[in-house]
């Protein structure tokens, strides 16, 4: 089985991902980072020599690659649901995770951190409200269950992530 945890940046896919892999005994993957190690180089870096369409062209060659990964978690990148050929190969997925989260907590969540290339364009609140916005439909459509991440402890994000994929198994 394989979990795909989709959502804005800031949301905690990352993390959520991590102990979500540990308590399934799954191998973890986040999509940035296949990224970054194939690349030999940092998001950031890859953005400011190569633009966000050559970035966003290898997400989608690494989302393809993980057809072949099993009993494993994948954590992917805010933007993997602006292309149409990601969305397609995610709504073939049964068990795509959409963690949503507040703007503000995204705001709280990445204003200090450096590695956000797509937050160095003017005032990061004002970029984060305009992508939640412009893909906040494309993440809708191809989950199959939604949890919203503010006010809730990693515990309960967990047992919510867990009782679906008890529930889901049982249909299959």
């Amino acid at each position: 089985m394989k979990i795909f945890l989709i959502g804005p940046m800031g949301t905690g896919k990352s993390t959520t991902g991590k102990n979500l892999s540990e308590r399934l005994g799954y191998d973890f993957f986040d999509t940035d980072k296949l990224i970054e190690k194939e690349q030999g180089e940092k998001i950031k870096e890859i953005f400011k020599a190569n633009g966000e369409d050559f970035f966003r062209n290898r997400e989608s060659e690494i989302l393809i690659k993980t057809k072949n990964f099993k009993n494993a978690v994948i954590s992917t990148g805010g933007g993997i649901v602006e292309k149409i050929e990601n969305r397609v190969f995610l709504e073939n997925e049964r068990k795509v995770i959409f963690l949503d989260s507040s703007v503000e907590r995204q705001f709280e969540r990445t204003k200090n951190s450096s590695k956000r290339p797509l937050l160095e364009e003017g005032d990061s609140f004002k970029i984060l409200k305009n992508l939640y916005e412009k893909r906040i439909d494309l993440y809708e459509s191809v989950s199959d269950l939604k949890i919203s991440m503010d006010n809730l402890d990693e515990e309960i994000i967990l047992s919510k992530i867990e009782n679906f994929l008890e529930h889901d198994n049982i249909k299959s």
